[in-house]
């Protein structure tokens, strides 16, 4: 029941699967415990009076990002005013409130590079258009260009996730061949900056070698900016609850897709403390902790 006397506000849970590779399926970044905390929060908030309406997204598709990007839609069409979410995070204190003003984790996409040039019978190279060496450049050119940016005090980075050039025929000089990277930020506006100059690169690189180009963007995910006032709300609702609480120094590394609901009303994205020897995410060793979920669930209860 609800006297409606405040604006409406959200929490989310991811509630996903894994593949490890490709065949393993598993929940190795503990979803269903996301999904258990909200679950453990309806029980709580069942028969209560409450000053506004309460919202529990169970959130389809974050590991490709295309979830949040769905179900942010309800913020604008339920009038939602704050929302707020959270992951666990091995390494930390287990049950520890792990906080984060600005940006709790970065920007990122996969990105596609391919290059085509033309074929030539391997003994005569110098008739055809070979972009081996193009896109070997392109890989030093964007480490470079990522140290200029780190040079600058910018949390960027680059991963080389694959290269695929040519075929085993071995008289055929390579015609074709494509780059696969990861790149990241801290900040959307430095995100968008440093995807400008690899893209650059790639397009002046291409065009001097004389090769076709495609560019693809894989999985994009905003950065998660938190709003300070919602990050303070989370603090002292630790506090109240008597739970420890650790600022970060600097942003997770990965992504989130909660960053969506983020450019759509206030909010914040927290951390729950796995352990500090519990094992990482996305390994077969991982499990969800479930000594955290009541703590969780109190949080959120607490910030209504």
């Amino acid at each position: 029941m609800t006297d409606k006397l405040q604006p409406p506000i959200a929490f989310r849970a991811d509630m996903d699967a894994v593949s490890l590779d490709g065949k393993t399926v598993g929940h190795f970044c503990g979803h269903d415990g996301h999904s258990a905390i909200l679950a453990e929060l309806a029980v709580r908030l069942n028969g209560k009076k409450l000053s506004r309406d309460v919202y529990l997204i169970f959130q389809p598709g974050e590991e490709t990002g295309e979830g949040g990007k769905i179900c942010c839609s309800l913020i604008c069409e339920k009038g939602i005013s704050e929302i707020y979410g959270l992951h666990n995070i091995p390494g930390y204190t287990k049950g520890a409130v792990l906080l984060r003003r600005g940006t709790f984790a970065c920007a990122s996409t996969g990105l596609r590079i391919r290059m085509t040039g033309s074929p030539t019978h391997a003994a005569y190279p110098e008739n055809g258009k070979n972009p081996s060496e193009t896109l070997a450049r392109l890989i030093l050119e964007v480490e470079e260009l990522t140290r200029q940016f780190q040079s600058q005090g910018k949390i960027v980075r680059m991963t080389v996730i694959g290269v695929l050039i040519g075929s085993n025929s071995y008289g055929m000089s390579a015609s074709e061949g494509e780059v696969r990277f990861t790149v990241r930020a801290e900040k959307e506006v430095e995100f968008e900056s440093y995807l400008k100059e690899i893209r650059k690169s790639a397009q002046e690189m291409a065009e001097k070698g004389g090769f076709a180009l495609e560019l693809e963007e894989i999985e994009r995910f905003p950065a998660t900016e938190n709003h300070e006032k919602s990050v303070e709300k989370i603090k002292e609702a630790a506090r109240k609850l008597g739970l420890k609480t650790q600022e970060l120094s600097e942003p997770m590394r990965w992504s989130e897709d909660f960053g969506y609901y983020l450019r759509e009303c206030e909010g914040a994205f927290l951390g729950i403390g796995d352990g500090e020897d519990h094992p990482q995410l996305h390994t077969e060793e991982y499990e969800f902790p479930d000594e955290i979920i009541e703590s969780a669930a109190k949080v959120f209860e607490m910030l209504i």
